[in-house]
């Protein structure tokens, strides 16, 4: 079901697929091509790298929002860096065992975009952030849906549809980074889990119910 909260994402479909998947909005300019006609056409610039309309205002907002994450990651590259996700494994190359073939077919719905480095570098920080502010609590396994979302919200992370769930008596969340994202999903314990990861192929950062 789509929440409320993820309106967000679709326009960050267009921007997560251009900042994670275009590596954090670097793109290289197609060569203009050589030659004598070309040259007489005037030169043309040399392949650089470009920003995406939208990507640089977003991380711009992320850096001003949180300083601290920004100052962490400053200098990290921005190349494709693979998603220890829970699709782990599904994304590959097809298994060449045919039971194994049909897993991997039966959970692509799991799959999720591929983070860069710098992305993966700011979620972390953002999974330490939040582990350290619940940890500080002295009760973060004790702390209920409306007590967490308290807690997020003042933390700087928007929880205006469903991003604060329980399940099996666990409460946990799934929210969107605001600005430039990743995606962060945690679950509460006396030590909180927490996983930065790109969003879901099929929409959003909480993981889709599917398969069969």
């Amino acid at each position: 079901m789509r929440r409320p909260g993820f309106v967000a994402t679709a326009g960050v479909a267009a921007g997560a697929a251009v900042l994670l998947l275009a590596g954090c909005g670097e793109r290289s300019a197609g060569d203009a091509g050589s030659g004598p006609s070309s040259a007489a056409a005037g030169a043309k610039a040399p392949a650089v790298a470009t920003t995406p309309p939208g990507v640089a205002e977003l991380q711009a907002q992320q850096d001003a929002l949180f300083p601290e994450v920004a100052a962490r990651c400053a200098g990290v590259s921005t190349a494709l860096a693979p998603s220890p996700s829970a699709s782990a494994g599904v994304a590959g190359g097809a298994p060449d065992d045919p039971s194994a073939r049909k897993y991997a077919e039966n959970h692509a719905y799991k799959q999720t975009v591929e983070l860069t480095a710098q992305s993966r570098c700011r979620g972390e920080a953002h999974a330490a952030r939040i582990t350290t502010a619940l940890r500080a609590t002295g009760r973060a396994a004790a702390l209920g849906e409306a007590e967490l979302r308290a807690e997020l919200e003042r933390l700087g992370y928007p929880t205006r549809g469903g991003e604060v769930h329980s399940s099996g008596g666990t409460v946990g969340f799934s929210l969107w980074i605001p600005g430039s994202g990743p995606c962060l999903t945690g679950t509460l314990g006396a030590t909180p889990r927490i996983q930065a990861h790109g969003p879901y192929l099929e929409g959003g950062c909480k993981e889709p119910q599917g398969g069969h």
